[in-house]
This record gives structure tokens, C-alpha cells and sequence, in this order.
């Protein structure tokens, strides 16, 4: 699973426990670069090779065929993505103590999901609510804000939401895991959604959003 994970200097703590305990588990510790994040996981990033499941084993890992790994995500133009290694020299992009503008942040996540280089993406701000904002800016994302499990749920079976926009100040870690792993694993259930959906997608069209 690729998974587009990004967030501002309010979300990196959160981010990185996300990275760690639910996208890429136990063998998160085979990665010489995820331990130079330390605590800090600012800005956009895909992960590939990601896995929700409870018990990440070597035959999961053969079966995806997918390499383990943690790249940058900058946006070099509108709907242009660059996925790149992480330069941990450029302090800008590990230090969680400055500032960093959720928007481009956002954009970043949403374009990879919009073009495929990402199945899903999860973004994290103070609150959630502007990385949902921005992020619904762009063709094709359907982001929502999620801070209980039935929202989380719901979000997927009934709006097939593509990214997940989570508060890095109003939730606990665990709290914040299980609305993960719930969100990643819940399908669209289609039918009378599908036509709704397509309805969204509709609207986008004809406004040029």
C-alpha cells in the first residue's frame, strides 16, 4: 500500500506514531532513515510498502512485492508531485519547531492521491479542519475530517473519502491510531453511494474546481 502521509509542525508528533505503529509496524525499525525523524515527521511524504494489518509478516511483505520505504513529496508546479529520498540536510524538512503552511502540505498529499501515486492519503494539522480545506481543492480528492471511529467509517462506506484529515492537538495517540486503521480498512460500499459520489465528482467538474 502506498500511503501519502503529511503534516504541519502541529501534526508531526502524531505523524511519526502514525509512521510507526500503524503504517509500517515492526519493520519500521529496518528503515536507517525513519530514525533520523526522530519524533519529527513535517511536511509530505509517501510511504511505500505500508501496512495496517496487525501482524506484518516476510509473506505480506513478498506478496506486495513493494519496497519499504519513506520519500518526500514536494509540489513543483500545479498537479506536479516529486517523490524524492529525503534530504535530511535541509533542516526545513525534519524540524518540527518552525512553521510550516498546512496548504502546501496538502497540496502536495492530494496531488499524489489524485494522479495514483498514492492509494490514500492522511494529512494532520492543528485542528484538521484547513488541510481538509485545502486539500478539497483539488479535482479528484474527496477529504474529510474524521474524529471518531463512526465518522472514520462512514467516511469511507458512504463518501469513499481518499484522504483523512485528523487534529494533532485534540486527540490521543491511540485514539488517533484506531480512526486510522478503521479508515484504511473500511471499503466503499458502492450502490446508491456510487451515484452520489459521482455527483461530487459532477459538481467539480462543471465549477472547474
Amino acid at each position: 500500500m502506498r500511503i501519502a502521509l503529511g503534516s504541519d509542525h502541529r501534526g508531526a508528533k502524531i505523524a511519526q506514531k502514525i509512521a510507526a505503529d500503524v503504517l509500517l509496524r515492526e519493520h519500521y525499525a529496518d528503515l536507517d532513515e525513519a530514525r533520523r525523524y526522530g519524533d519529527r515527521l513535517v511536511g509530505a511524504h509517501l510511504i511505500s510498502g505500508a501496512s495496517c494489518s496487525d501482524s506484518f509478516n516476510e509473506g505480506e511483505r513478498a506478496e506486495t512485492n513493494e519496497e519499504i520505504a519513506i520519500y518526500s513529496l514536494e509540489r513543483t508546479a500545479p498537479g506536479k508531485v516529486e517523490i524524492r529520498k529525503p534530504d535530511f540536510e535541509r533542516e526545513d524538512a525534519v524540524d518540527a519547531t518552525k512553521a510550516v503552511d498546512y496548504p502546501d502540505v496538502a497540496a502536495a498529499v492530494a496531488e499524489a492521491v489524485a494522479s495514483g501515486e498514492a492509494e490514500k492519503g492522511i494529512l494532520i494539522c492543528g485542528t484538521g479542519i484547513g488541510m481538509c480545506v485545502a486539500a478539497n481543492k483539488v479535482r479528484g480528492v474527496r477529504a474529510a475530517v474524521c474524529c471518531n471511529e463512526v465518522a472514520a467509517e462512514f467516511s469511507r462506506r458512504h463518501n469513499d473519502a481518499n484522504v483523512l484529515c485528523l487534529s494533532g492537538e485534540f486527540l490521543g495517540v491511540a485514539e488517533t491510531e484506531a480512526l486510522v486503521r478503521i479508515w484504511l480498512t473500511t471499503p466503499f460500499d458502492g450502490g446508491r453511494h456510487a451515484r452520489r459520489v459521482e455527483k461530487i465528482s459532477a459538481l467539480e467538474r462543471e465549477t472547474g474546481l
